[in-house]
């Protein structure tokens, strides 16, 4: 395959370029990487930091829940209280719930309700206190002060609360009219099962505090920070504790960390894929030992490298000017260091041969050392080849001289002895008149011969000349011989070698003669491919395979050995037209043998268009 060759020019301006952007583009992607895991590991220590806040707040919600149960739980007044409210109420001294002002309460129910709402609190740092006896009372203080009948081993949390006593247990609730998802009737409910001083079972006690306390540091956070993703609280049962309103992919995020089991640590940073928006969340875990929950905080790549990528656009456009300036200084570096190459290049390709012999030597002036001594090396071996140079066009103008000279030979005595054999032919069958005009012409074609005989003539004369030598063969032949001459005008004054055409015709005639008359020979000449080509076509037997072949090994041997053959009278028409057609166009000339179809050939010879100047 060709392969188009690079210039140096080219070569050191890629290789200038190609460092620079790569040097570019390597610093700044050790910049973004750099930049991008300070801001990941900023952002991994403040959401840590914002985890562990929301785990404080959530744990303090919750403690004060639970100090309220405590209370509830080793409060001997209490304990005595309940038992008198229980037998009054078997009394039937307790309110109806439906007339709960009929009956006024009584001292130990008074006391009750009091110690109750001093637990409570007057800045009501918990929202509501329910006692659930077993009996089927339930004692409510706080937002609901009220008193009514439940059956406390048919709610959802007994189970729970009673499988172990001694634990304490978190539980959403709902309560009031709504939506059941409704964040303003939900409540967190923390459940402690509780005994008198005699540890006999007396009930358990729920105590309640609002949704929206509870979890309102975590809607405050989202709000503040954009760019938090998701904040999850979970239970290790994969319940979502909040958000209130989860979707169905926070369900699956939930349940892809618990599946992680111990692959997942807490306090450590790690990433998540988002399957909605095709990102990645950076993601922050915590545990609390108090609640036993779990924290979830989620921060979005995207959101979190946002300020990076904008900054690094605004960095690639001025990087991109820079490195267009350094581009621009590379092409002119390369052309600086190539521009005296080019004046060099420039000053050989002018150089001729007058120039090389006698020109001045012109300095480089290039203001590169290097360059200034190859030229001067130049200059020098310019005159040291001076003598050397004219010696050998010398020798070869000597040598063309004399190849043309000896090929010019072969064709005069070949020429000659052919009209000799002619004449002596016609002597013999006593052509008398035809061999004075035979005689004549011959005179006139050897006078053609010997004139100028190196120098090249315009195509009228030699197809004048052409003519004559038909001529002559007419005044053997008579009518069995047939000629035809087409020639374009615009050959006219078209220089072609002497003697070029006529040995076609003669060839032809040679050849042709072998089968019976009419003999037909004509000669065409046209201008095709910017080439004069001339075409002497017969209607002989044409070309024998094996005399082609023969020919053309010849060929190959001149050409390559540049050995002229031996001097012969015969078998030497073709082969002398084609070395002289070679010697005077070299790759230019034409020259082709191609036998028609039925019977015939045609020599079609040709060269470059060279006016008469």
């Amino acid at each position: 395959m060709f392969r188009k060759p690079s210039s140096i020019r080219s070569i050191l301006f890629l290789t200038y370029s190609s460092i620079i952007v790569a040097g570019i583009a390597i610093i700044f992607a050790l910049f973004y990487l750099w930049s991008s895991n300070q801001l990941k590991m900023q952002a991994f220590n403040a959401i840590s930091e914002l985890s562990a806040s929301l785990q404080k707040q959530l744990d303090l919600e919750v403690q004060k829940l639970d100090s309220v149960s405590v209370s509830i739980l080793y409060s001997n007044l209490i304990s005595d209280r309940i038992v008198e409210y229980e037998t009054l109420a078997s009394e039937g001294a307790s309110p109806s719930p439906d007339e709960p002002n009929m009956n006024p309460l009584r001292k130990p129910q008074t006391d009750l309700y009091d110690i109750l709402v001093a637990l409570v609190g007057p800045s009501y740092p918990v929202q509501q206190v329910y006692l659930h006896l077993f009996s089927g009372l339930s004692i409510g203080v706080g937002l609901d002060n009220s008193q009514k009948e439940l059956e406390v081993g048919e709610q959802l949390w007994y189970d729970e609360v009673m499988r172990d006593k001694k634990k304490k247990v978190l539980m959403l609730t709902q309560s009031g009219s709504g939506a059941a998802n409704a964040t303003n009737n939900a409540s967190l409910s923390l459940f402690r099962y509780f005994s008198d001083k005699y540890d006999a079972p007396r009930g358990i006690a729920e105590v309640k505090q609002s949704y929206n306390k509870v979890f309102g540091g975590f809607t405050q956070l989202a709000r503040n920070n954009p760019s938090l993703e998701q904040v999850l609280v979970y239970t290790n049962s994969g319940e979502i504790l909040y958000p209130y309103s989860h979707s169905e992919q926070d369900l699956l995020t939930v349940q892809g960390l618990l599946s992680a089991g111990s692959g997942v640590s807490f306090d450590k940073r790690f990433y998540l894929d988002d399957p909605e928006t095709n990102d990645k969340l950076l993601l922050t875990l915590k545990h609390s030992e108090l609640t036993d929950w779990n924290l979830a905080v989620m921060i979005s790549n995207k959101a979190l490298l946002a300020p990076l990528n904008h900054f690094t656009r605004l960095a690639l456009l001025v990087t991109l000017v820079i490195l267009a300036f350094l581009i621009v200084l590379s092409y002119f570096a390369s052309k600086k260091i190539t521009s005296p190459l080019n004046a060099l290049n420039r000053t050989i390709k002018s150089m001729n041969l007058e120039s090389v012999v006698s020109g001045p030597a012109a300095e480089l002036n290039s203001g590169l050392n290097e360059w200034d001594r190859l030229h001067a090396s130049f200059v020098k071996m310019n005159a040291r080849l001076k003598d050397s140079f004219d010696q050998l066009l010398l020798a070869r103008t000597q040598e063309m001289q004399a190849k043309m000279t000896a090929l010019q030979s072969q064709m005069n005595p070949h020429f000659l002895y052919n009209s000799l054999a002619t004449i002596s032919a016609m002597a013999y069958e006593r052509m008398h008149d035809e061999i004075i005009a035979m005689c004549d012409n011959l005179s006139d074609m050897m006078r053609y011969i010997a004139d100028d005989e190196d120098g090249p003539v315009d195509i009228r004369t030699e197809i004048s000349y052409t003519e004559t030598y038909l001529g002559c063969m007419k005044l053997r032949y008579g009518d069995m011989l047939v000629s035809a001459m087409e020639l374009d005008s615009s050959l006219r004054q078209i220089q072609i070698p002497k003697i070029i055409i006529q040995p076609l015709v003669e060839n032809a005639l040679k050849y042709g003669t072998k089968t019976s008359p009419p003999w037909q020979i004509s000669v065409r000449g046209k201008i095709a491919d910017n080439r004069w080509i001339v075409e002497v076509e017969d209607n002989g037997p044409g070309f024998d395979e094996h005399e082609l072949a023969s020919f053309y090994e010849q060929v190959r041997d001149i050409e390559r050995t540049q050995v002229l053959p031996a001097l012969r009278l015969h078998g030497m028409g073709l082969l002398n037209v084609y070395i002289r057609l070679r010697l005077h166009y070299g790759s230019q000339m034409h020259f082709q043998i191609r036998n028609l179809p039925g019977r015939g050939a045609v020599v079609s010879i040709g060269g470059p268009l060279l006016a008469k100047g």
